[in-house]
């Protein structure tokens, strides 16, 4: 009799657990398909080219310059193109790449990208894993990413490898030795036909850009320093799009990082409430609570801290038809600009 309790207990908790899980993947669905990531590019044709990446993030950040919707320093784009390339007969698979980048006033780097064109593979596999090492001095290396490269039998393909600490090593005065791209699947040289290093840097510490008029608007952030009782306000929210855990997600170029924001907080009586429909909600709630040992039901509840405005994001991704290409769209309402009890 216990055992077969316990396979009863089992199989509902199994069948509780199989629906959640399916709620849960509907509800991402219905994200992605509303962002339009439903549909996406396939991944061994991607071949965005430096001209398109360099065109395209221009006016990325050109629109981000020009929008009132962010109270942030927009980075400036620039290009290391490589200065050095050294690669060893006995070892072809392995090439030295060496950029002129040297220690300047303090920086910061956002991201920044080591953007090869790959040569034909004729000989061996297409689709190969690459590790690419910051150099340290003597025999010491740093690995920065292994990733996978789909290159072509027939064509060149341009590949790209993360090499963000690298650059912001070498900007703040490490010695600048070069990286070491290693293919660990090639049987030839892949050795680039170009290679260049771009990267989003703010040309000093980022700084809020206080003559924004969306700094102004928004008026319900949370104060620091009060958070006992702290009423409706609007908390920070950073969203890492790489950690989402979407595979979706990693044809989004820029950003990686965004502040979204949420709302928080108590609504207590006549406190900044949205609409007449939150006042009269709120007051039928402090009506029904005096009588509510005595109506024995529910009470109406009291109005909830909830975005009252929010504003738009610039997304620069892969395009799903032409793979070679990148889009600048706008995603409506994925900014939290202000708070209020609704």
């Amino acid at each position: 009799m216990g055992g077969n309790i316990w396979a009863t207990i089992a199989a509902w908790t199994s069948f509780c657990l199989v629906l959640v899980l399916s709620a849960a993947a509907a509800a991402d669905h219905g994200l992605l398909q509303d962002l339009g990531l439903n549909i996406l590019p396939d991944i061994s044709k991607i071949n965005i080219s430096l001209d398109e990446y360099t065109r395209m993030m221009n006016t990325y950040l050109q629109t981000r310059e020009n929008s009132v919707d962010t109270d942030t320093a927009i980075p400036k784009l620039i290009t290391f193109n490589v200065e050095k390339q050294v690669w060893w007969k006995k070892r072809d698979v392995s090439v030295r790449l060496k950029f002129p980048i040297t220690a300047t006033h303090q920086v910061e780097v956002e991201n920044a990208q080591l953007r090869i064109l790959a040569p034909p593979q004729a000989q061996g596999p297409t689709t190969v894993r690459v590790q690419v090492n910051q150099l340290l001095g003597g025999r010491r290396k740093k690995l920065l990413e292994e990733r996978t490269f789909y290159l072509s039998k027939n064509f060149t393909k341009w590949c790209e490898v993360d090499v963000t600490s690298a650059v912001q090593s070498w900007l703040s005065g490490d010695i600048n030795l070069g990286l070491e791209l290693v293919c660990l699947d090639c049987e030839s040289s892949l050795s680039p036909y170009q290679a260049a290093i771009t990267s989003l840097i703010y040309p000093d510490i980022r700084r809020v850009r206080r003559s924004s008029p969306y700094q102004s608007e928004r008026r319900t952030d949370c104060q620091k320093g009060k958070r006992q009782k702290r009423k409706c306000c609007r908390q920070n929210m950073k969203v890492n799009f790489t950690k989402l855990e979407f595979p979706e997600m990693n044809f989004i170029v820029e950003p990686k990082i965004y502040e979204a924001g949420y709302c928080h907080g108590l609504c207590p009586p006549n406190y900044n409430h949205a609409t007449n429909h939150s006042r009269i909600q709120s007051l039928m709630h402090q009506m029904e609570r005096k009588n509510a040992k005595i109506a024995n039901r529910k009470i109406i509840p009291k109005a909830c801290c909830a975005p009252s405005k929010l504003g738009p994001l610039e997304i620069l991704l892969i395009n799903k038809d032409d793979p070679t290409k990148l889009l600048l769209e706008k995603w409506d309402n994925m900014v939290v600009i202000e708070c209020a009890c609704s």
